[in-house]
């Protein structure tokens, strides 16, 4: 985490008069003039506005696009019976910082005054935060934040003397908001939404969606430096897809929870209440080791990639009427779940299927309960199936289990226009359509920036069952920005179109999920082909990827992969290689196999690096002699963890067989945990970097089995290479079986190439240097061939040398951030 740096920030200090006399209403647009006097037909700048308002007036921000230098700091006050507004008007306000580097003190807007409302507009591609929420009694209210360099909105201190709890932001409402596409370079500090490090109390998040951050949802991370926040308020908020960005990119490391509450230095009583958390990269709800009485209240959470929900030892929270659903791992719950509630893999739990909600596909980003996702079906036994609880409305005998009550009443949503535009030659073909609105008139309108001011008008269009328009007039290579405008009043969103001359080659690939295996569908248009090659990933991300199939026949249009493994989504990819000598990749395309077990009693091994590995406490250490090249070295403390995920194909005893290295010195024996029932392993002494075998016997259920290896005392423990399950049917979908082999290539994915870096020798047996064209501050990162990090280094330095001494003999990445730019390196180790 990065703490907050105060000193060098150019702001925009908004507290010097530039008019003759304050006032309460004054309008503001993207072309007015500090010269202006402010009102509607003569608008002024936003700094001019901020300077004068009265307390209690009024801005009018008019809709288009405001581009700043530098951050706008707000130090003034309203008042508690009334506040200092900022309100959209006549379309949309967008506050542009993209001229920012990437910096801590280049925020986008500070709000550091107390009883401030801000309504309707969009902040976007700042340095930092696209806005620092520092004072008090504030409203922040249907606004964006998105492509900032850090956390979209962040509830922080400003002052670095302000020490105390009673001096941090406290009292804000943060209403109805959206967070997406923040991004910092290191991939790991860019929230949605955060509270967290210094703030206070009576801050809540009510109606925010938080999607497509690279790092989590929210985050409420405390340090013990600074000591426990103000507890937090969650109500009727939803986290989604965070850990990849809307474009599909993504990395290793974000850590990409829905919702992460807090972490192992500070116990805070945070409440979530009617919250969603899915499609998350890590955990939907996490208490990120924040053991205190957490309460958790009607909330739905459903398929994340790791947990649902994920909380720790010792633990106090309280679950009441909360919905896990569609995950192969079941949820990790500490505290009171006395409740009804229902946790997958938990007792007491419900059926629950597809059949009790209205629909399982999402709706859009923003809103994407509104079309019936995660809404219960009637009929369904989780309705009325729960408990009255402090904060939750409900309809009928009791409240329904999960965040969604059936047959609530809904406020009937905005009328919206959306409109998509596709490039032809020297044409652009717009189509839209019209939600929440009964039309009668459109207009067309195009431009070639996307700031609609100054826009012209192409055409009317009086009939409104016409919903589409092709503009012949467009040139080849120009880029232009179109609108719909509706009935005189309602804009549709910017849709933006380059003509051509010519159809571009495509690649359209689809995925088939079978038994152990994918098929794979391709179709490629506009272009004739030398080579074919098909890749494999288990993520969404090409880079690192793996060739599974090598320069197909150039007519192959299929290709099955039977190397899958049951339970895990697979992403592809089709690469082929034009007559023009031109690399073209397909759409990433996913598919997760399932299926019956091969019959017969067999041996499933589970790697560190498999998907049957969820998670440990510790890092991963590299032996020459150990399987993969590394093992698990748990921390050196009573209580650490290694835990796996088993499918078992049937219920029975298995042997549990374990490979480990222990020295004298280290712990002789852990304990092993299976679905809750605990044994002793006793490990013997192996020679030094040595490798041996411990087995034991224990009952697995049909399914999912969660099988937890637990250091008994403090001090070193064994180090542990893998787990092999023999018993049952094969269900492939944990590890791998031992018999299977093969040789993978993995792709490099250069983002940006630099002929003045230099990584030599290559290949290598001991040292690489790492020299950098010029002196500033980098950050290098070598990972192993399955995208594992295994170095990491913060240098200023010109020269850098790596120790690959100790790395096992194969493929590495090294990853370079040097200054704006990215680079990635093959290396070989010898």
């Amino acid at each position: 985490m990065k703490t907050n740096a105060l000193s060098g920030m150019l702001a925009v200090l908004l507290f010097l008069p530039l008019f003759l006399f304050s006032q309460s209403t004054i309008y503001v647009s993207p072309n007015g003039s500090s010269s202006n006097s402010g009102t509607q037909s003569s608008p002024t700048t936003l700094e001019n506005a901020i300077s004068n308002l009265s307390s209690g007036g009024t801005i009018y921000m008019e809709g288009g696009l405001y581009n700043y230098t530098s951050t706008i700091v707000i130090s003034s006050n309203g008042s508690s019976e009334s506040l200092n507004n900022v309100f959209a008007y006549n379309g949309t306000p967008v506050i542009n910082f993209s001229s920012l580097s990437e910096s801590s003190s280049n925020r986008g807007l500070v709000l550091d005054g107390d009883y401030w409302h801000f309504k309707g507009i969009i902040i976007e591609e700042a340095g930092d935060n696209g806005m620092l929420l520092s004072g008090n009694n504030n409203i922040i209210e249907e606004c964006i934040f998105r492509k900032n360099h850090d956390t979209g909105l962040q509830l922080s201190r400003y002052s670095s003397s302000a020490n105390s709890i009673s001096e941090w932001p406290s009292n804000n409402l943060i209403l109805n908001c959206e967070a997406y596409d923040n991004r910092d370079s290191g991939n790991e500090n860019a929230d949605g939404f955060a509270a967290k490090l210094t703030c206070g109390t009576g801050n809540i998040f009510r109606g925010c969606v938080a999607h497509h951050n690279i790092d989590d949802g929210w985050d409420l991370y405390t340090k013990s430096e600074t000591g426990p926040i103000g507890p937090i308020l969650f109500e009727d908020c939803i986290a989604h897809s965070n850990g990849i960005l809307t474009t599909g990119g993504t990395s290793g490391g974000g850590d990409k929870n829905g919702f992460k509450l807090g972490s192992t230095s500070n116990t805070v009583n945070h409440i979530v209440r009617r919250s969603i958390a899915y499609n998350n990269g890590k955990h939907g709800f996490t208490d990120n080791g924040n053991i205190g009485a957490i309460e958790f209240s009607n909330n739905t959470s459903y398929n994340n990639a790791s947990y649902n929900f994920h909380t720790r030892d010792n633990a106090s929270h309280v679950f009441k009427n909360n919905l896990s659903f569609n995950n192969s791992t079941n949820d990790r719950i500490r505290g009171d779940a006395s409740a009804p509630n229902s946790f997958i893999g938990a007792t007491g739990g419900f059926t629950v299927d597809s059949s009790d909600f209205e629909t399982l596909t999402p709706g859009s980003d923003a809103a994407p309960t509104s079309n019936g996702f995660l809404n219960l079906k009637s009929g369904s036994d989780l309705i009325d199936s729960g408990v009255t609880t402090s904060g939750i409305s409900y309809n009928g005998s009791n409240p329904d289990l999960g965040a969604i009550e059936f047959g609530e009443t809904t406020t009937a949503p905005d009328p919206e226009v959306i409109l998509t535009a596709t490039a032809g030659d020297a044409s652009v073909s717009l189509s839209w359509s019209v939600s929440n609105l009964t039309a009668s008139t459109y207009e067309v309108y195009r431009d070639i920036d996307p700031d609609p001011s100054g826009r012209l008008k192409l055409a009317n269009i009086a009939d409104p069952s016409i919903t589409s328009y092709t503009d012949n007039t467009a040139s080849n290579g120009t880029t232009y920005y179109y609108w719909v405008k509706v009935n005189g009043s309602v804009n549709s969103n910017a849709a933006s179109a380059t003509p051509s001359g010519g159809a571009s080659p495509s690649i359209d690939l689809t995925a088939s999920a079978g038994d152990a295996s994918v098929s794979l569908d391709w179709t490629i248009s506009n272009l004739s082909v030398t080579r074919i090659d098909v890749y494999r990933d288990i993520d969404s991300d090409p880079s690192g990827r793996v060739r599974i199939g090598t320069n197909l026949d150039l007519s192959a249009r299929s290709y099955t992969d039977d190397t899958a493994i049951n339970g895990t989504t697979y992403y592809y990819w089709i690469k082929v290689r034009g007559t023009d000598g031109i690399d073209y990749n397909s759409n990433a395309a996913s598919a997760t196999p399932s299926g019956g077990s091969s019959g017969g009693s067999s041996t499933t091994r589970i790697e560190d690096t498999d998907p049957g590995t969820i998670s440990y406490d510790g890092s991963l250490k590299s032996y020459t002699s150990a399987d993969n090249g590394t093992a698990i070295n748990l921390s050196n403390n009573m209580g650490e963890e290694i835990v796996w995920n088993y499918n078992a194909s049937s219920s029975g005893t298995y042997q549990l067989t374990f490979r480990y290295t222990r020295k004298a010195t280290m712990n002789s024996s852990v304990t092993i945990i299976v679905n809750g029932s605990s044994q002793t392993l006793s490990l013997s002494e192996t020679t030094s970097s040595g490798f041996t075998t411990s087995t034991v016997s224990a009952s697995l259920n049909s399914g999912n089995n969660e099988i937890i290896l637990r250091t008994n005392a403090g001090g070193e423990s064994a180090d542990i290479d893998w787990i092999e399950i023999t018993g049952g049917s094969s269900s492939r979908n944990s590890g791998k079986n031992t018999n299977t082999a093969g040789e993978t290539v993995v792709e490099e994915i250069p983002t940006l190439q630099d002929a003045t870096l230099l990584v030599y020798p290559n290949p290598t047996s001991d040292f690489i240097t790492v020299r950098l064209p010029s002196i500033q501050r980098s950050s290098i990162y070598v990972f192993n061939s399955i995208g594992q990090l295994i170095y990491s280094k913060e240098s200023k330095e010109e020269r850098q040398d790596i120790d690959m001494r100790n790395f096992h003999k194969g493929l590495y990445f090294i990853m370079i951030h040097h200054g704006e730019k990215e680079i990635l390196k093959k290396i070989i180790k010898k």
